[in-house]
């Protein structure tokens, strides 16, 4: 199942390839993609900007986690906001790269629009409102997700370098919000060798378990390491995060959920 943020990227693609074939034989063609690049990078640099300032006492902790776009933190609707913006304010005045635009809009929702509607229904349809995980010692545990609080359940592997450094922060928000439960489910490992490196990361983790053969993350699309599942009181997943999570961008999915 293809992720949102790959939907986003591969609309971008489309567009971009679509506006500069439409305008290869004009002499606007440099202008017309070089205008794509601006409204790209004034789109991220506020989504950015405006995700950072939303989590300023997270980030005033250390000012260069700010540049660790790594963690996936952007405020998706300003950056939107602003890349069209750009796009418009520079093509207002030119009607053949307006033409060029919406001809390549067009044509690129009309691609992706299969793919979201399919998303959308996959997203919607209902998770179960429990899993069985095995323990380290093999046996299964059913592990229940309607419990009256939010739930996050963590995928992760010790050879999968954005789980290795996303551990101490999960770890920490476990120990320090009692009001959310944490799970992790490590994925096709010996147990021996998930608890070794733990110990030799200092990480002390509750709710561990594992998915030996992979078949919970299926279940649940997370088809890539590490995926984190949001899910909220009623046991309903309403939101995942597929990559390395920082404080702030934890905290960003975890504030609506505490509401």
């Amino acid at each position: 199942m293809m992720t949102s943020t790959a939907l986003i990227i591969a609309g971008v693609i489309i567009f971009w390839s679509l506006v500069g074939y439409l305008a290869r034989a004009s002499t606007q063609k440099n202008e017309a993609t070089d205008t794509i690049f601006w409204s790209i990078a004034a789109g991220l640099v506020v989504a950015r900007l405006i995700f950072v300032i939303d989590l300023w006492e997270i980030y005033q902790k250390d000012w260069l986690s700010v540049l660790n776009i790594r963690d996936g933190g952007f405020n998706s609707y300003s950056g939107w906001f602003a890349g069209l913006t750009v796009l418009l304010v520079r093509a207002k005045k030119h009607r053949q790269l307006m033409s060029f635009y919406l001809k390549s809009g067009a044509i690129t929702a009309a691609a992706l629009f299969p793919l979201v509607v399919i998303q959308t229904l996959y997203n919607t349809s209902p998770s179960p409102l429990n899993i069985n995980a095995q323990t380290s010692s093999g046996e299964y545990q059913s592990l229940e997700l309607n419990i009256g609080k939010p739930v996050v359940i963590n995928f992760w592997a010790s050879w999968c370098p954005p789980c290795r450094r996303e551990m101490p922060v999960l770890a920490r928000a476990q120990q320090t919000q009692s009001d959310v439960k944490f799970i992790f489910i490590n994925q096709s490992e010996a147990p021996t060798k998930a608890e070794r490196f733990l110990m030799s990361q200092g990480v002390d983790l509750e709710n561990t378990y594992f998915d030996f053969a992979g078949d919970i993350s299926k279940s649940f699309g997370a088809y890539g390491l590490p995926t984190t599942l949001f899910f909220n009181a009623k046991g309903e997943l309403v939101d995942r995060h597929m990559g390395e999570l920082s404080e702030a961008s934890l905290q960003h999915y975890l504030r609506p959920l505490l509401k």
